[in-house]
């Protein structure tokens, strides 16, 4: 049985009127959020979501709203939904996972992270979420591994080697993380952030292992000779490892800190063919 002329237009004549009613209200959401009224836009906005259903856009929208009001749950909610309806969309796949590791949700984080890749292969954005979720669940394996993804997508970012320094440092990989450091140097301009960062990194680096050289030097007068004769062979055989101006501080410092005579009245007689280090 066909269905009559009458209805069909009936039919077509409400769903303009949906239609209408629903641009009228995104507007109004728009305007709203533009006075700061984000509570009321939420409420239009979400009334859009049930004339459109199906609209990828208005739940975008919605999830937006949600999260600059600080809804998480909300705003995760709606953002997943805009997802679902245009899986290769990544405006609210981004969303999602930036809303998700805010919010400290970081194994999800990483999963949607790992979707919105699919969606765009080279997505530093992804991966910067990848990095720090990871951090925060305390892999730090995997978080230098992406970090090492950032490096070779984009090699003249200052900030990517300074993530991979600190990375690094976690790690106690010293030699690594002072590189990285010192990569950053190279690369970034003097005033900018990530220069200053980069060099407070490396003094602290300096100065914490500077403190522990003395240390051992104190307790270990064979290695405080070492020092005296060469310094950097000496911390670089221990493990540590300096950049040059922490070098040349802690050459400075070693007269002051133990002078001639306290090194060499605790030195072991020589003999012949036993070398000090042997």
């Amino acid at each position: 049985m066909t269905q009559s002329p009458a209805i069909s237009t009936e039919d077509a004549a409400a769903r303009r009127k949906q239609g209408q009613r629903a641009r009228r209200l995104t507007e109004r959401a728009r305007t709203l959020a533009g006075e700061g009224r984000i509570g009321e836009a939420i409420v239009c906005q979400r009334e859009v979501t049930d004339l459109r259903p199906a609209d990828p856009t208005a739940f975008f929208r919605l999830g937006m709203l949600c999260r600059e009001a600080r809804k998480v749950e909300q705003a995760v909610q709606a953002l997943r939904r805009a997802t679902e309806l245009s899986p290769s969309d990544r405006d609210p796949r981004e969303a999602l996972t930036e809303t998700l590791a805010e919010a400290g949700r970081f194994e999800e984080a990483v999963l949607e992270a790992r979707l919105l890749l699919k969606v765009v292969p080279r997505s530093l954005f992804a991966r910067d979420v990848l990095s720090v979720s990871y951090l925060q669940l305390g892999r730090l394996d995997k978080a230098l591994q992406v970090t090492g993804e950032m490096v070779r997508l984009d090699p003249l970012n200052p900030m990517h080697h300074f993530r991979r320094g600190l990375l690094f440092q976690q790690q106690g990989n010293l030699r690594a993380s002072v590189y990285a450091y010192g990569r950053v140097l190279d690369m970034a301009h003097p005033e900018t952030g990530t220069y200053n960062d980069a060099e407070e990194a490396l003094e602290f680096l300096d100065d914490n292992q500077t403190r522990q050289i003395l240390l051992l030097a104190s307790e270990d007068r064979l290695f405080l000779l070492k020092l005296r004769r060469d310094a950097a062979e000496a911390v670089g055989e221990r493990g540590f490892c300096l950049t040059e101006d922490g070098l040349d501080r802690l050459t400075h410092l070693i007269p002051h800190e133990f002078p001639e005579w306290a090194a060499d009245q605790f030195l072991p007689p020589s003999r012949p063919g036993l070398g000090l280090y042997n």
